[in-house]
C-alpha cells in the first residue's frame, strides 16, 4: 500500500501495532467507516495479520450482515483508510496544493482530479481560501489587512463524469476535478 516503497510505515505496521483506540481513528476519519470501532476491535483480536485475504475476512465479519448487502466489499474503506494512513495522503496534498499554486504563472490554471470526498474538501478549501480577498470584519469602512485573492475558481461545482464516462470506465464515476486560475496581468 505504499505509494514510496523506502517509506518508514506500512499497512502491517498499521494493522498490527495501532491501538484499537487509534485504529478505530484512522478507519473513521480516512474511511469513513460507521462501523470503525467494531473493526478495529475485531483487527486487534485477530493479531498477528500477515495478509489482505485474512485482513478483508476479518473486517467482513465485523460488519453486521445487513449492512454488508450493499455498497461493495466491506473492507473497501477500511483498506482505503489505510493506504491514506501510510501514504500520508490527505497531508501530502495539502502541502502540494499551495506550492502548485506559488509556482503558477499569472492566468495559468491548476486543475486536480481527487477520488475521495476527503481530498476534494481539502481541494475546495483551499481554493476557496486563496480566492478570498479581504478579511477584515464586514463593519470595517476601510480594507485594513491588504489581503488580496490569489486565485479565480473556475470551477464553482466539482465537475463529475458523464454517464456515458461511467459506462465506459466504472472507476471514474468517483473523479470529481476542480479548476482555478492565477490572479494577476495576465489574467
Amino acid at each position: 500500500m505504499r505509494m514510496d516503497p523506502g517509506g518508514g510505515l506500512t499497512a502491517r505496521d498499521v494493522v498490527n501495532e495501532y491501538e484499537v483506540r487509534d485504529l478505530a481513528r484512522v478507519i473513521n476519519r480516512y474511511g469513513e467507516e460507521r462501523f470503525a470501532r467494531r473493526i478495529a476491535a475485531a483487527i486487534v483480536r485477530a493479531r498477528p495479520i500477515e495478509d489482505t485475504v485474512t485482513l478483508a475476512e476479518v473486517v467482513r465479519d465485523a460488519i453486521p450482515a445487513a449492512a454488508r448487502r450493499t455498497g461493495g466489499h466491506p473492507a473497501r474503506r477500511t483498506f482505503q483508510a489505510l493506504r491514506i494512513e501510510v501514504n500520508d495522503e490527505l497531508g501530502q496534498l495539502e502541502a502540494a496544493l499551495p506550492d502548485a499554486i506559488s509556482v503558477l504563472a499569472p492566468g495559468g490554471r491548476i486543475a486536480v482530479l481527487s477520488y475521495h470526498s476527503l481530498e476534494d474538501r481539502i481541494v475546495k478549501r483551499t481554493f476557496a481560501a486563496e480566492a478570498k480577498g479581504c478579511v477584515c470584519p464586514p463593519g470595517f469602512p476601510v480594507c485594513t489587512c491588504g489581503a488580496e485573492a490569489t486565485l479565480r475558481v473556475v470551477t464553482r461545482k466539482a465537475v463529475r463524469p458523464s454517464t456515458e464516462e461511467e459506462a465506459r470506465n466504472p472507476r471514474a464515476s468517483a473523479a470529481r476535478l476542480r479548476v482555478a486560475e492565477k490572479m494577476g496581468e495576465a489574467a
